[in-house]
């Protein structure tokens, strides 16, 4: 008997996570699937790349399978995720460059409150960044990753950015900045840890087996060992 083929989608525009490539879906979100899938015989992926809010739409009413998110309140409502996080995004960084003026002050901080007289790089509109930076840092807007890279690392507008390593690093390759960046892991971010679960809808009959069949991959020490090592390759 063949396996059951899933559809997968992914936000067309989140590297390195999800993003297209030659119309192929790209990224760490899609190679994390593919390796979970590599070890359930009875089931394999197929990947479509597409505005997330579709995406999330698609899998809600059935016309797709799965997504790999956190598995929010609102998700719960039309998708059944896995017990335990594929992947946890950590925004616990201080993202900087070798040549900022003030980088043993960035380098043994201990808390916000010993940043408090430099500029944070942020992202306009964020929520997160709204809500986890503290107001009394100044801050300097930047429209996207992007932006943000270039205000840091070539206008040098600001002082540091708090991002996810794989986030920095990416686009710091992307632009060219890469033998200058720095990232630093501090302990004193809240609420910087951001779990993502594989998710399935449940306009799915086969919806729980695919997921007790995953929670069961995820105790493999194999898996643990291959999955490591895939994320630490976006590193």
């Amino acid at each position: 008997m063949g396996s059951s083929i899933l559809t997968f989608a992914f936000g067309e525009k989140s590297p390195p996570y999800s993003y297209s490539l030659d119309d192929r879906a790209t990224g760490l979100f899609p190679d994390l699937v593919q390796l979970t899938f590599s070890f359930i015989p009875g089931y394999s992926t197929e990947h479509v790349v597409v505005p997330w809010a579709r995406a999330q739409y698609n899998v809600r009413l059935g016309l797709t399978d799965g997504l790999l998110t956190y598995p929010s309140e609102q998700r719960q409502e039309y998708a059944i995720f896995s017990a335990e996080p594929l992947f946890t995004q950590n925004f616990g960084h201080l993202v900087y460059s070798a040549d900022n003026p003030n980088i043993d002050l960035i380098e043994s901080a201990t808390s916000f409150a010993d940043l408090s007289s430099l500029t944070v790089i942020v992202e306009r509109g964020s929520q997160w960044e709204e809500d986890n930076i503290p107001g009394y840092l100044e801050r300097e807007p930047g429209r996207d990753m992007k932006a943000m890279m270039h205000l840091l690392m070539l206008r040098k507008a600001g002082d540091f950015m708090v991002q996810p390593a794989e986030d920095a690093r990416f686009i710091a390759r992307q632009l060219g900045y890469s033998e200058k960046l720095k990232v630093r892991e501090v302990d004193f971010i809240p609420n910087s840890q951001i779990p993502f679960h594989i998710g399935v809808s449940r306009q799915l009959p086969s919806a729980m087996d695919v997921i007790n069949q995953v929670d069961a991959v995820m105790q493999d020490p194999d898996f643990q060992s291959q999955l490591n090592a895939l994320i630490e390759s976006y590193r």
